[in-house]
């Protein structure tokens, strides 16, 4: 693997580069200490520490040998918890500063439910330990830092959560429409081809055209246009079902992922669409139109071909005369 694979996929791999961080953490920060315990005979607490660096670094190769980023991101969380109250019960009050980073740590790398959780199990097994603490106010001191840390770390990570959430809505959201935009669309297409293999579920492709939509933006300015293309996915939005999904493709292009039991019920669809359009979308007191192409997806079909074959039903559509729907066939 080149440098410039890995720093793709540590730049476009969020998951992959924190339990990479945690790798790089676990070689500069333990193996210090472990060497030196080496070096003075503590063979014990070098086991520790041995045992955590395996753990880690292993999860790491794991990660970036499979691509999965989600297992070793929850073995480690668990694995990080249960060695950092090893290390504090082998290793005493020096330990126990390890347990703030290792816990807090974990905010990052699993959800901040399981990573509190984990954070409050931790803790409970350090308390029920006669021989930590020197008094009990000590070990309140204690509980009670840990606690505040874990909590002020889950609302951190509860509101990163918040806010990736919406930046993800708004990348594949299209800004004037509302509508689902291109990028959504691709990462769909994924999803509906993987569905489409493991159950043999019926999906249907439908490409819709404004027809003349240029002499729209010519004659009657852009806002007119831009008035049109919010018109055309609102009335898209009602008339399709709920598991269907509609997206703007790009410029006056919108296409729906639908759901239907045949062709028929596709061609169907197609043909309803059309005259929705035809009976709502105007400019001016001059009425619009939409050609419609639209394509079953077949078995061992790539997403490029589906597409393709909807785009040509389109340009089949407009070739005879627009205002048209045309479903191609389904073998």
């Amino acid at each position: 693997m080149d440098i410039k694979t890995i720093r793709y996929r540590l730049r476009n791999d969020f998951q992959l580069a924190i339990i990479t961080l945690l790798g790089l953490i676990a070689l500069l920060g333990i193996t210090p200490f472990a060497l030196l315990r080496g070096i003075n005979g503590q063979w014990l607490s070098f086991a520790v520490d041995a045992t955590i660096e395996t753990g880690i670094l292993g999860a790491v190769l794991y990660a970036w040998r499979t691509g999965d980023t989600y297992h070793p991101s929850t073995f480690l969380a668990y694995f990080i918890g249960v060695m950092s109250v090893v290390a504090v019960h082998i290793l005493g009050i020096p330990g126990a500063y390890w347990m703030y980073p290792a816990l807090i740590g974990n905010f990052f790398l699993t959800d901040r439910r399981n990573a509190l959780a984990i954070a409050l199990l931790a803790l409970a097994g350090l308390i029920l330990s006669d021989s930590l603490f020197r008094s009990p106010a000590e070990a309140a001191s204690y509980s009670v830092t840990l606690v505040v840390s874990a909590l002020l770390a889950y609302v951190f990570a509860y509101r990163s959560s918040m806010q990736r959430q919406q930046l993800e809505a708004l990348a594949l959201k299209d800004a004037l429409t509302g509508a689902c935009n291109r990028r959504a669309l691709i990462g769909e297409l994924e999803r509906t081809k993987k569905t489409f293999e493991r159950g043999r579920t019926t999906f249907g492709l439908l490409v819709l055209d404004i027809d003349h939509f240029k002499k729209v933006n010519d004659r009657h300015g852009h806002i007119a246009g831009d008035k049109v293309l919010m018109r055309l996915a609102g009335l898209l939005e009602q008339s399709v079902r709920a598991a269907d999904r509609v997206f703007r493709y790009g410029g006056e292009e919108f296409v729906i992922i639908a759901t239907p039991t045949s062709r028929d019920s596709l061609a169907a669809m197609a043909e309803n669409l059309r005259g929705a359009a035809e009976r709502t979308l105007e400019v001016d007191g001059t009425r619009l139109t939409v050609s419609i192409g639209g394509a079953l997806l077949r078995p061992g079909e790539s997403m490029e071909a589906w597409f393709s074959r909807a785009d040509t039903a389109l340009y089949s559509a407009k070739d005879a005369g627009r205002n048209r729907a045309v479903v191609g066939p389904d073998e």
